[in-house]
């Protein structure tokens, strides 16, 4: 993805002004032309085009929501080609007109409306074959392409779907990639287990949560209109637990043979028993399956009571102890869930689970909340295929990452968030599932990791850290660089270049976000940047600083910083301190401050820190400093001697006083004969 802005161009297509601002490598978008009708839940569209190309005709969606867009599925999505499916055209992140970066994504547009603009939208009923033929049997084949590469869609409802009925143009699925899956799909699309998430907790999901989105679309498309008009998401998602998904959609309505076993197929609750896109190919092509009645799951013979209602079931009985924190605990201490378990419901397994969750509980000596963390764990062990339920939250364990990444994007408290990874719900939570789940053996190896990693206050730990460990395409969420949308370790740099040239920069070009950010995505070694805790005055900070984005410049470039090298001079103060003579210091200050003009980090790190430089300097300090104890002992010997001079003016002055005055006498009595001698001739 390129980040580079292009020059911008005039359009030449009818209904696109303005300028257009470079996408990618292939496409170009106009910020004056939105296009609301084909806005997703988490982006608006724009139109768009092929550098170039006047004729081509495409929309952008641009991430401006701040959550975290899928990019790392690019390529997957790129190689889908299927009429059925949004064609990718390119992706990449755009310089808005208001100076901000985002990440946007281009596709071909589609050539027909949303096939539904509302839910409780009305449609008269097709026929079998018409539904079959031009609706079910084009779809089919884009799920079929979903599973051959492992991409999961997570978006597909009415609303998101482009078709008219009539039409001979196939339907298309709209695009998926502008946010976490289940963001912006109702309850109404998602499993029971999904849906009882907050939407940005859902998580990755799987191929059998497309395949029941499918079967509820095809169900409304099929009775005409929406049989839960009027009801939000948790009384949907509470009839469903009631009565059954198949059985709270399609209700009395009488279908046909051919529609009642697709749907029971596609609506199945257990997903081992749901039918996969290989499934639904093989009933297109003529061969009848017999899916399992999908029903809500065993009723116990006496009800148990709690927070003023009946309960005959575990799965609404769960979601109810997760409501009613206090109150649950005491449901479960006090021994009454566990005999209605085993003597109404005849289910001693189930018991036993959660007779042993609480064991582990008490066991683990994790005692902070801990009538939240009996209850999360309880309803675990009555509904394993549930999502975990802690402290007012409810997310799958793939959804802890987006829950992260929206609480630490928005500043919020993540406490929470922390507590289920410390307290390892989530590796109870796999725990818990039936029979060997071999693709959750990764997930529980990453949260083990993370339970350690979040526990660590140096630079590049912590909750920091477990989110870009948790989301591997979200960008960088340092306050400095949100304008500036940094998804990788080569564009990091030149965003640093930018925001040093901006006032009101920080002091250091470094925080907790970027340092866990380099880890993670750089594979910088954390022994670097724990220099960072080190005070502001100690040559370590800075050095490691200096060091870290010099070797980062070698690999990536670009060539010059110089924005970039001035804003980390007062940082290698320290490191200059270091040499003793002064001479040698003016010369290195002059040396790095013609090396950050020119924006040469290697170049300064080599001046500051020269081992060979520092080990003369100190030689030639500790020679100076032996020449000056000698002159400074010679010095105090004088001294001492000039301490006593009364002793060296009688001891000395004396006798040299009284030599003198001798050689005084002696020279005048020689003066006065040879005066008398001479005067005598």
């Amino acid at each position: 993805m390129s980040a580079q802005p292009a020059p911008q161009t005039e359009a030449h297509k009818p209904g696109v002004t303005g300028t257009s601002v470079a996408l990618g490598t292939r496409g170009e978008i106009y910020p004056s032309s939105p296009l609301p009708e084909f806005n997703s839940a988490a982006a608006p569209a724009f139109a768009a085009r092929v550098k170039g190309d006047a004729g081509s005709d495409l929309v952008a969606y641009v991430c401006t929501g701040g959550l975290p867009a899928r990019f790392d599925i690019v390529n997957s999505m790129r190689s889908i080609d299927h009429p059925s499916v949004l064609r990718l055209v390119d992706s990449g992140i755009v310089v808005w007109p208001d100076g901000m970066r985002y990440g946007a994504l281009a596709y071909q547009r589609p050539p027909l409306p949303r096939f539904m603009r509302s839910l409780d939208d009305v449609r008269a009923p097709m026929s079998e074959d018409a539904i079959n033929r031009y609706f079910v049997q084009p779809l089919v084949g884009a799920l079929v392409e979903f599973m051959r590469t492992g991409v999961v869609h997570g978006a597909i409802r009415s609303t998101n779907i482009f078709w008219r009925a009539g039409s001979t143009a196939p339907p298309q699925l709209g695009e998926c990639l502008t946010a976490p899956p289940g963001v912006g799909q109702p309850a109404l699309f998602e499993t029971i287990e999904r849906g009882l998430c907050a939407p940005i907790g859902r998580g990755a999901g799987n191929h059998f949560d497309d395949c029941y989105a499918f079967g509820v679309v095809v169900a409304l498309l099929v009775l005409g209109f929406n049989p839960f008009k009027g009801l939000d998401d948790r009384a949907v998602v509470q009839m469903k637990m009631e009565r059954g998904s198949f059985n709270a959609l399609v209700g009395n309505h009488r279908l046909t043979p051919t529609h009642s076993e697709l749907l029971r197929g596609l609506l199945a609750d257990d997903a081992h028993q749901r039918w996969s896109a290989a499934d639904l190919d093989q009933w297109m092509g003529g061969r009848r399956l017999t899916p399992k009645s999908s029903d809500a799951g065993r009723r116990a013979s006496r009800h148990i009571e709690f927070a003023g209602q009946e309960f005959w079931q575990v799965r609404p009985l769960a979601a109810a102890l997760a409501a009613h924190v206090p109150e649950g605990a005491r449901l479960i201490e006090g021994g009454t869930l566990d005999k209605w378990l085993r003597r109404s419901l005849g289910d001693d397994p189930q018991a036993d689970n959660v007779a042993d969750a609480v064991t582990s509980l008490k066991e683990s000596g994790k005692t902070a909340n801990y009538e939240d963390q009996l209850v999360a764990r309880a309803c675990i062990a009555l509904d394993p295929s549930a999502p975990i339920r802690y402290r007012g939250l409810s997310l799958m364990p793939t959804g802890v990452a987006g829950a992260m990444a929206e609480v630490v994007a928005a500043g919020g408290n993540a406490a929470s968030l922390l507590d289920i990874i410390c307290s390892q719900l989530v590796i109870f939570w796999i725990d818990m599932q039936k029979g060997m789940k071999t693709e959750l053996v990764p997930l529980a190896q990453q949260f083990e990791r993370l339970a350690i990693t979040v526990e660590k206050a140096t630079y590049g730990n912590g909750i920091e850290r477990a989110v870009y460990e948790l989301n591997p395409s979200i960008p960088c969420l340092s306050p400095m660089l949100r304008a500036h949308y940094v998804t990788s370790p080569r564009a990091l740099l030149p965003a640093l270049e930018r925001v040093a040239s901006s006032s009101g920069r920080p002091r250091d070009p470094m925080d907790r976000h970027i340092a866990a950010f380099l880890i993670v995505r750089d594979r910088r070694s954390e022994i670097l940047l724990e220099s960072m805790g080190a005070p502001e005055n100690s040559p370590r900070r800075g050095l490691a600083l200096l060091s870290l984005y010099a070797e980062m410049q070698n690999r990536h470039g670009p060539e010059s910083l110089p924005n970039l090298a001035q804003w980390l001079l007062p940082l290698l103060e320290p490191s200059l301190r270091r040499y003793f003579g002064k001479s040698l210091r003016d010369g290195l200050h002059k040396q790095m401050k013609e090396a950050a003009e020119r924006g040469h980090l290697g170049m300064m790190a080599q001046l500051a820190d020269n081992p060979r430089r520092l080990e003369r300097d100190e030689q030639e300090f500790v020679a100076a400093r032996l020449l000056y104890l000698s002159i400074l002992k010679e010095i105090n010997m004088l001294e001492g001697k000039m301490a006593g001079r009364n002793t060296v003016v009688r001891d000395v002055g004396r006798p040299l006083a009284a030599t003198i005055s001798g050689l005084v006498a002696l020279l005048a009595v020689l003066f006065t004969v040879g005066r008398a001698v001479w005067m005598s001739l």
